[in-house]
């Protein structure tokens, strides 16, 4: 175990690019969740090639995505926190 703590020297070397790193991802998770929304009508818009495309399915879809976005944002969020 003591093989294990001796690889990292300390904490306060790893922390700025961590931060640094989690600082870019979350700039860019915000940036696609604006493109997401901005372009919303034509990404989930109704495709007639589809006979069971409905207002439900689109919603569903819609709804799918924003909470993958959610979810990403607080995570990127809480590692920014604990660093």
């Amino acid at each position: 175990m003591s093989a294990l703590f001796a690889v990292v020297r300390s904490h306060a070397e790893s922390v700025l690019p961590l931060r640094i790193f989690f600082s870019v991802c979350l700039v860019a998770v915000v940036l696609a969740g604006l493109y997401v929304f901005k372009n919303r009508k034509k990404l989930f818009s109704r495709d007639p090639h589809v006979t069971a495309d409905h207002y439900g399915a689109r919603n569903l879809r819609l709804g799918q995505v924003i909470l993958v976005w959610i979810l990403a944002i607080d995570l990127l969020v809480m590692m920014l926190w604990r660093l």
